[in-house]
Order: C-alpha cells, then sequence, then structure tokens
C-alpha cells in the first residue's frame, strides 16, 4: 500500500528515510516497511553537498540545476517527477504487457509538503534481496550459457523499445533482476519523459527517438564489447 503525502511527510521529517541514491537533481529514499522507494527533488541540505554527494572532491550543483530544483519543486507542469508519471501512464496505454514488465509495476505521484512532488515506486531488487546490478557488469560476470540468455534479453529489449520509440536513452541504467525460478528480467528504473533539448523533436518525431535509440545502443555496445546476435 502507497503511503500517504502525509505519512511520508512525517518519515521526511523525523529522518526515518534510508537515502538509496542521489542524482543531480533528484534523491531516491526507501521507504520505511515497504518495498516502495520515493524520489523527490534534492532538499537545501541536499544541493549543498554538491554534485557528487561528497564521494569524490566537492563540485557544486551548476546554478541552472538549483533555479531548476527550486523553480519546479511544486510545480505540476515542470516537476520531472510529474513529467515521469505522465510519460508512464503513456507506456503503460501503449506498450504490450511484455515489454511494459521491464518497467516498475508500481509508480504513482503525489505532493509531499516538505519535498514538493515526489513519485513512488517498486525497488528493484533480487528474489533474495540482494541489489540488481547493471546489465554490463551482469554480463562480464555471467557464466556462458547465462550470457547467451542475457544477450537474448537484451536484443529483444533494444528492439522492443525502439519499436515502440519509447524515451530511453541510458543503456547503461539497463539492470539485471534475479528472479525466485533462477531466471533473470531485464529492468528500467530510469527513463526520459521530456526532452531536455532546445527544439523538442523526441516529442515531434517518433522517427527522431529511433535513430537516437539506435545510436545510443551503438555506443553501448561499442564502449562494453557487447555483440548481439
Amino acid at each position: 500500500m502507497i503511503p500517504t503525502a502525509e505519512q511520508l511527510d512525517e518519515l521526511f521529517r523525523a529522518g526515518a528515510m534510508e537515502r538509496l541514491g542521489m542524482g543531480s537533481r533528484r534523491a531516491c529514499y526507501a521507504i520505511p516497511g515497504t518495498s516502495l522507494c520515493v524520489k523527490c527533488y534534492r532538499s537545501e541540505e541536499e544541493i549543498a553537498l554538491g554534485k557528487y554527494a561528497g564521494t569524490v572532491s566537492f563540485v557544486p550543483l551548476r546554478p541552472s540545476v538549483v533555479r531548476e530544483i527550486r523553480h519546479n519543486r511544486f510545480s505540476d507542469r515542470g516537476n520531472t517527477s510529474c513529467q515521469e508519471w505522465r510519460y508512464y501512464q503513456t507506456l503503460k496505454a501503449h506498450l504490450p504487457p511484455a515489454l511494459m514488465a521491464a518497467f516498475p509495476a508500481t509508480l504513482d505521484r503525489l505532493i509531499v509538503p516538505s519535498r514538493g512532488w515526489c513519485i513512488v515506486e517498486d525497488i528493484v531488487a533480487n528474489a533474495d534481496g540482494t541489489p540488481v546490478q547493471a546489465f554490463h557488469s551482469a554480463l562480464a560476470a555471467a557464466p556462458k550459457d547465462d550470457r547467451s540468455r542475457l544477450l537474448e534479453q537484451l536484443e529483444t529489449l533494444e528492439k522492443g523499445l525502439i519499436r515502440y520509440a519509447v524515451h530511453f536513452y541510458d543503456p547503461p541504467n539497463i539492470l539485471v533482476q534475479r528472479c525466485a525460478d533462477g531466471g533473470t528480467r531485464l529492468r528500467i528504473t530510469d527513463f526520459e519523459p521530456v526532452s531536455h533539448t532546445f527544439v523538442p523533436l523526441d516529442s515531434l518525431s517518433p522517427i527522431f527517438v529511433r535513430l537516437k535509440l539506435h545510436h545510443r545502443f551503438a555506443h553501448y555496445h561499442a564502449m562494453f564489447g557487447i555483440t548481439l546476435g
């Protein structure tokens, strides 16, 4: 069951959330007592941590990113979480079930008083509760038979994303989830709901999306030495 905005607000204010990760704009937290996580824009304290949140030497966020966070935190139109939620509804309406299964089964939005618009979705983990791996890392460590299966799954996923012109441009974020029956599933937890280009060709032309996907996947294959059948 998805917590209410008020319940999430209490957890945030009490410092009870475990932060799972943080990008330039948003942070992701595990929701205690559930198999869900919540994504929202960085708080003011997290903005001050800089781009890499203390993992390397301090690099401040770009002023434009900080302005975007502060301006769009409570904006239904401009907030990335709202845009992602709306695009998710489009995907659910148009993708076949086998392809939609790569995306979170649960994804909902709500506005939390202390954090603005957020999305709540499933935490993607292996059947035994361990963290999932990026595809290229799992492939490099897999036995020969498993490698063949993973490559077949990747080829099927790529063809589906290209055919349906899905806004997903970050192949290194494809994850391998190990299931209870010993099999594997490819999962996507981050996608690009709107174009960040000056001219939004992604929104205007599925052909442009397909060309962009072809290019990104080709670059990904070359970067990690991936050869499909």
